[in-house]
């Protein structure tokens, strides 16, 4: 495995911004496709049903007078955004700012993790398979992630045609087989600088326990040796077994961001 950067305020800004989507003008068409705006630093995905998007990354103080601003993109269809804080960029400003228009602080656990390629292949479990997602596997791929995630039935058929109708082929993914049959998937997404983000990664409930995660997670870095990236950023609830995979693997844990939510909206 290749060198990790040691950890400093400004390596932890960059993965707060490579954790970030890239500005997207979404579809007028399709709710669900995310609109995604930059207002100063900060980065606002914004999606109306199917899998909840409404998150707002990257706020710090520099931007608290665009706060109205960034509030009325949601309020201007129905929608409750979460704020996901990072630590390198949370201020009593910030705090106050958001506890000043009704939001308060309802999860810290997801975790945000770096770390470099490796050089070694995995090893797989016995009767385990590891393909890239083609035309031809798509549809298992969508569905196997919809599972595997456990998503809402109340929008997991929305979901999961959304992500075959979007689905990118230069995004590499993979579907992961035991004996034959859909077990878990995985993806990376690649982002300029040589920097890739593990993600997407999750196995149906009935393959969990045999090592699928982690050979997925393994995988993933061993493909972004072969395709030169430098550096890898993941993420997981803290104490999951993503989480607890990844650092077995050789990530590192870089911070704990925080979510601050208000209401009961679609966020």
């Amino acid at each position: 495995m290749t060198s990790v950067p040691e950890l400093t305020i400004e390596v932890a800004r960059r993965l707060e911004r490579l954790i970030a989507p890239e500005p997207s003008d979404g579809d007028p068409q399709d709710p669900r496709v995310p609109k995604i705006v930059q207002f100063g630093q900060t980065v606002a995905c914004r999606a109306k049903g199917g899998q909840p998007s409404n998150k707002v990354f990257c706020f710090s103080e520099a931007d608290l007078g665009l706060l109205p601003e960034i509030l009325d993109f949601y309020e201007a269809e129905a929608l409750e955004p979460t704020f996901y804080l990072a630590p390198a960029n949370f201020s009593g400003g910030v705090g106050l700012a958001l506890a000043g228009k009704g939001f308060v602080q309802t999860q810290f656990e997801q975790t945000i993790l770096y770390g470099a390629p490796s050089l070694e292949a995995p090893v797989l479990p016995q009767g385990m398979t590891i393909e890239a997602v083609t035309a031809g596997n798509l549809g298992e791929y969508a569905r196997t992630m919809g599972g595997g995630f456990e998503w809402d039935d109340e929008w997991r058929e929305a979901a999961v045609a959304h992500t075959q109708e979007n689905f990118d082929f230069d995004s590499p993914a993979w579907l992961a087989r035991v004996d034959g049959e859909a077990a878990g998937v995985a993806s990376l997404r690649l982002a300029d600088g040589g920097v890739g983000g593990i993600r997407g990664g999750a196995v149906l409930p009935r393959f969990r326990g045999r090592g699928i995660h982690y050979a997925l997670v393994r995988h993933r870095m061993f493909f972004a040796r072969q395709v030169g990236l430098e550096l890898l950023i993941g993420g997981a609830a803290y104490g999951s077994t993503s989480f607890r995979n990844q650092l077995r693997a050789g990530m590192r844990l870089a911070y704990i961001e925080s979510g601050w939510t208000r209401g009961m909206g679609d966020g």
